[in-house]
Formats: C-alpha cells, structure tokens, sequence
C-alpha cells in the first residue's frame, strides 16, 4: 500500500520531464520573448496547378477575363465556442483570379475597383481607358453539410483501441460568362466530402486503490479552405475546357487525376460560342486602337493632308493650286444611342462570322444549312443595328470600324451560303449518278429440268396440247 502513491509520484514526474514550458513563460518581463519558428513560407500550390499552366496560350490575348462576385451563400455562421463568423473563406473570387493568372490568360482586377474610382472622380484617370472584360466567371459556395459519422469503440479489461470518422460536403456552382451579351457560355456544378477520422488507445489500470490510466490517439482532417481552393482551381480549368476545342483540352486534362478529381465530359462543347467571343474582342480590340490613333491625332491639333489634295494642277503657276493647311476639327463624340449600336452591329457581325465559320465544320449538310442560316440572321441584325447608327450620328473611326466588321460578316456569309450550294449540288449530283447506273440485277440461276417429256414452252400442264 505504501508504494503505490510513490509510484503514481513517480510516474507524474517522468511525464512532466518530458514537457517544457512556453518560451513566454520563462522571459521576464522586461525582455521580448523570443518568437516560436514553424514551418517556412512556401507558395500556394493544388494538383490542378499543372493543368491550367498547360492552357497558357490556348486563349489569344486578345480575349480579357475577369472574376466577379462568388458569393458565400452557405448560411452557416458560428459565433460561440470561439467561432469567428463565417465558416466558408470570403476570398473564393480572388482563388479564382489566381487560377485565371495561372492559366496564362489575360486578366483584368475587377475585385476592387475603388482606386480606378477614386483617381476618375479625382480627374487624373479616365475610367473609360480601362480594358474591357470579355469574358467573367461568377457564382457562389452554396452548400456546407455535415453528414453524421460513425465509429467504433472495443475495451477488454481497461484496454482498448477507438475510431470514428466524419464528413462535410461542399458544394459549388461557378458559369463563365460573356460581358458583351450577358450569355452563359459555360457552367460548372462541383461537390467534394471532406472527410476526418479520429483513432487512438486507452489503458486503464488499477495499481492496488489507484487508478493508472493512459490515453494516447490522433485525428485527421482534410483543410476546409485548402479544398474549396481546389474546387475553385478545377472548376476553372473545366470552365475553359468547355469552350475549348478538345484536341487544345486533352493533353492537359491528362494531367489531372482521377483520383483528383471526375471529369465531366462536357469539354469542348461550347467552343462554337469562344470563336464568337474571340472574334469580338479582336473587333474592339481594333476599334480601341483607331479610337486612341483618333484622340492623338486630336490632340495634336491637325492630321495629315489627303493624298492630293495639296497637287499642283497642270500649267498652274507653283504655289498657286496648293490649298493652306489648315487644322483639321476632332471628330464631334458618339452619343451613347450610335455608340450602343455600334456596339450591337459589331456583336452580331461577329456572331455572324462564327456561323459562317461554322458552315466549314459542319458534318452533314442539315447541320451547315443551320449554321448558314442562323448567320443570314446574325448579319441582317448586324446590317439593320449599322443602319440604325448611322441615323443616330454614327460617323468617324468607331462608324468606319463597325461598318468594316459588318462587311467582313456579309462576306462570311456569302462565301458560307455558296459552300452549302456546291455541297447541295454535289450530293444532287452524286444521287442522280447512282440513279442512272443501277446495280446490275443478277439472272436467276437455271434449274434442272425433269424427266417428264412435256416441252418447257407448253402453257398446259402434261405437256403439248391436245
């Protein structure tokens, strides 16, 4: 009896020499304590890094991405026990800027325009020189369940091991979308389980009347945040397999686990509608470029003299047939009405030329007659917007560069209207040379001829008539 509180002593002291106590509590008072070093700073990378850096220049520079709102529309909040609030990151819009970055696209900050604001209401910027997006993805974390878990606990005389484990499912919804007609070109459902386990050992044991127990385990847990980073990462490379052509997408899909993550087979059916969006951005890519030639010629109070208009007509005296210069006045500005058919003239135009371009990879001639079709319609709204502007006052530069890619559309459209034609005609052709040739038709085979004496010819049966 008088050994057993000596030995739970003993055993306390042994296990207290194994601890040693905060830095911070062994500093005195006028001294810094010094800081705990952990782990070193190290970059931020998921599985899904080497996907997106395989897409860098899959997309012209041309076309400009942008991220919008994704909103934390979960609902679940925790404020007692030490809860912070919010249980889902609020920075899911800047991992998928990260992503965009990654994939080597052309990126536009729209997560924070305060300071664009700010220098225009200033007067020392104007916010009408930023670059236009293009393209923006959006959507929002819209699911956080816990799914109850389970486990197992086994105890024989005091002695024993325990497991339990538990799941979370996430769930999330982002659509890549196009800034210049607000159509979803592409979406994205994903959900993930997270999943935890605990496991450990128990011993308890009596030493005489005192209880000697030992509890040793551990827990594992995958990172709630570091997980929606993936989601977010994975769901941006599917968002730009979509509108892809798969012969771009399949390399750098084979970068990705599936262990990682399930592909959805989708890839590649929108990139239809990227040629459309590619197309548009050069357009106002082009249209930017002779607005901002345009302004420099402005600004700098005349332009070039047209070729001839300062020629010395024959026998004239020299000198006396060339006009004085004079400085040329700066286009008068767009009213928002021509400026926003210009706009809608360029955007069918280019919608207009996707079609067409369509025509050449159609595979039966219904689906090139469709695609000829629907960019007959696109240039006729393209033709009546162009139409309209004019009226509205749509002149200089910006009318000139509409009315170029309104042409280019009609010329598409022509081309792919006379492709369909000759394809017509060659299957017409095609048919009617089978019709004017047909098979062969195969003789029937002669049969044996019976014994009976009456002649083939005879109509009678029995043989001649009577």
């Amino acid at each position: 009896m008088s050994r057993n509180p000596l030995l739970a002593l003993l055993l306390s002291t042994c296990l207290a020499g194994c601890l040693q106590a905060p830095a911070g509590s062994r500093t005195p008072s006028g001294v810094d304590a010094p800081l705990v070093k952990g782990p070193p700073i190290t970059d931020i990378t998921t599985e899904f890094d080497d996907a997106l850096a395989c897409l860098n220049g899959a997309v012209p520079e041309v076309v400009t991405f942008a991220v919008g709102q994704i909103a934390d529309n979960t609902g679940k909040e925790q404020y007692a026990d030490g809860g912070t609030g919010k249980l889902v990151t609020q920075g899911a819009g800047d991992m998928v800027q990260s992503a965009l970055f990654r994939a080597g696209l052309s990126v536009v900050n729209r997560r924070d325009p305060n300071i664009i604001l700010a220098e225009n209401n200033w007067g020392i910027r104007n916010v009408k020189t930023q670059r236009a997006a293009d393209l923006f993805i959006s959507g929002s974390i819209n699911s956080l369940d816990y799914i109850p878990g389970g486990g197992a606990e086994v105890e024989i005389a005091g002695i024993g091991p325990r497991y339990r484990q538990n799941r979370i499912l996430v769930g999330l919804d982002l659509a890549l979308t196009s800034a210049s007609t607000g159509e979803i070109i592409a979406n994205v459902p994903l959900q993930k389980q997270l999943f935890a386990e605990e496991m450990g050992f128990s011993v308890g044991r009596f030493f005489g009347d005192t209880l000697v127990s030992a509890e040793a385990g551990g827990m594992e847990r995958e990172a709630l945040h570091f997980t929606l980073r993936q989601m977010l990462s994975y769901a941006t490379f599917d968002l730009l397999a979509q509108v892809l052509p798969t012969s771009q997408v399949t390399e750098c899909g084979q970068k990705i686990s599936t262990f990682s993550a399930v592909p959805n087979g989708v890839r590649g059916s929108k990139a239809r509608a990227m040629k459309g969006v590619i197309a548009s951005a050069r357009i106002a890519a082009q249209q930017q470029q002779q607005a901002e030639e345009a302004l420099a010629a402005s600004v700098a109070g005349g332009s070039a003299p047209a070729p001839g208009a300062g020629a010395q007509a024959p026998g004239a005296p020299a000198g006396a047939g060339a006009p004085k210069a004079t400085a040329a006045r700066p286009a008068p500005p767009l009213s928002d009405e021509a400026r926003k058919l210009a706009n809608s003239a360029t955007s069918y135009a280019a919608r207009a030329i996707s079609s067409a371009d369509g025509v050449l990879n159609a595979k039966t001639i219904e689906e090139g007659e469709a695609a000829a079709s629907e960019a007959v319609r696109y240039m006729t709204l393209a033709i009546q917007a162009l139409r309209a502007g004019a009226t509205a006052g749509l002149t200089g530069p910006e009318g000139d560069a509409a009315a170029t890619v309104v042409e280019q559309a009609i010329n598409a459209t022509e081309a792919a209207q006379k492709l369909i034609e000759k394809r017509k005609a060659k299957a017409a052709e095609g048919a009617a040379t089978k019709d004017a040739n047909p098979a062969p038709v195969l003789a029937p085979a002669p049969q044996e001829t019976s014994p009976d004496p009456a002649k083939a010819d005879d109509k009678q049966l029995g043989g001649a008539k009577p």
